[in-house]
């Protein structure tokens, strides 16, 4: 079990998943960094830079729960009904709510994480607990995996002091903005636009 730091849980696992192994770095850079120790950490660090960005933990698809209260941003309420934004852009299943322990049965829930209670009321003091997956699956994962190979790739490069690269007759030299973003954390503005789609955005 894992508290994360987007004020939901992670129920089945001890650690954050990995989004990218070092095999499949290796893989993916045709074994150009043989056996180099700095890779895991820097791919721990640029995991972690991302789902810092993005808000939540993006992969796998692993079961969670989440606590809210009635006068938490995150909660909406009607005349009749409750609208709840979930900590997650892609939710697979809403297994149980319940509203101060006792469960309600009607509700819908968006892909992206808007979780609809019909014909219920909560005060601001009321608790709402949600049990839930979500996490992008394996087959979605290929342009995350690509951004973090590129951060760390990047970053092991300007370690060694290099500034301009060629390789099968393409050379290509980095920019100051790149030189300066040598850190596996660093995410420039074309990265961010990567992620967008992943991020988790507030409806209100």
């Amino acid at each position: 079990m894992i508290l994360t730091t987007w004020n939901y849980t992670l129920t089945d696992v001890d650690e954050m998943p990995s989004l990218l192994t070092v095999e499949e770095f290796n893989s993916m850079t045709a074994g150009r960094y043989p056996g180099d120790v700095r890779i895991s950490p820097m791919i721990s660090a640029a995991e972690s830079a991302i789902r810092e960005y993005c808000g939540w933990h993006l992969a796998d698809n692993q079961p969670c729960q989440a606590t809210f209260l009635g006068r938490d941003k995150a909660v909406s309420k009607t005349s009749c009904d409750i609208l709840v934004q979930l900590p997650a852009t892609y939710v697979t299943e809403v297994t149980s709510v319940t509203i101060n322990g006792t469960e309600v049965s009607y509700f819908d829930i968006t892909t992206d994480g808007l979780l609809w209670i019909y014909d219920s009321w909560v005060s601001r003091h009321d608790k709402i607990v949600v049990n839930y997956s979500s996490g992008l699956p394996e087959t979605l994962m290929g342009g995350i995996k690509e951004l973090i190979c590129h951060r760390v790739t990047h970053a092991l490069a300007q370690s060694y002091g290099i500034q301009s690269e060629a390789a099968g007759g393409v050379s290509v030299t980095y920019s100051a903005n790149w030189i300066n973003s040598a850190r596996a954390t660093a995410l420039p503005e074309d990265n961010k636009e990567v992620l967008s789609p992943y991020r988790l955005r507030r409806v209100f």
